[in-house]
């Protein structure tokens, strides 16, 4: 008798964290594209994202092994619009906390620039990153807003890797974005070290074209490298 069990498939990259991401690009990373196994990615692909025993795993009929890997490899194309605002809770449920964005980025403190520059160039310390960029909302007033001041990222970075991914990768695409435009406006020596320093976290991600499931397999690590490009 075949055993019975459910399978949490993510609908939206909402249903993704920042946690399971970071696992996935370690796998990528990992991967030889000519020497690999296509199936072992597969495999760690719905163990990581449908937090699912590798075990069983192999007990899944094909046709929803396939369909479900296409599945997941189709959100990752999806659009990340910037999300100023939200309530996190962590995955055992013990903490929830109201977050918001720096409300005005043009105003962050040197602080917060020099770690952030710092933690996102590098998708391990990304965690890290969001722990700069998002923090508790200590008061508000209609849509305004302000979140408590910057003390590093030693208390919010853990939490932050329950993070949906389509929150994290906006924030990034907005941060890249906005740096971009500051850095085109003037020839300052030290906004053109900050681009080139961006432009190299630009690498890190998955790029939002691609054709099918096959195609997202095979071109992981080219994927990874010409993504998330900073917009003129």
């Amino acid at each position: 008798m075949n055993k019975e069990f459910n399978i949490d498939i993510p609908m939206h990259l909402r249903g993704i964290t920042l946690g399971q991401y970071q696992q996935w690009l370690k796998i990528v990373d990992k991967y030889d594209e000519e020497n690999g196994d296509e199936n072992y990615l597969k495999v760690k692909m719905l163990q990581i994202f449908c937090n699912l025993p590798i075990e069983d795993t192999y007990k899944i009929p094909l046709h929803n092994f396939d369909n479900i890997v296409d599945h997941i490899g189709k959100l990752f194309k999806a659009d990340t619009p910037l999300v100023h605002r939200w309530f996190m809770e962590s995955a055992d449920g013990t903490e929830k906390v109201d977050l918001g964005l720096i409300p005005d980025l043009h105003k962050m403190s040197f602080g917060e620039y020099i770690d952030l520059d710092k933690y996102i160039n590098d998708w391990d310390n990304m965690d890290k990153a969001m722990a700069v960029l998002f923090r508790p909302v200590v008061f508000q007033l209609k849509d305004a807003y302000n979140i408590s001041e910057y003390e590093g990222t030693a208390k919010l970075a853990p939490l932050m890797k329950d993070m949906p991914l389509d929150i994290v990768l906006g924030a990034i695409n907005f941060f890249l974005r906005l740096t971009n435009k500051l850095v085109s406006l003037t020839l300052d020596s030290t906004h053109q070290m900050a681009t080139e320093s961006l432009q190299q976290a630009s690498k890190l991600t998955l790029e939002e074209n691609g054709d099918g499931i096959n195609h997202f397999i095979l071109s992981l690590k080219k994927m990874q490298v010409e993504s998330m490009k900073p917009l003129s």
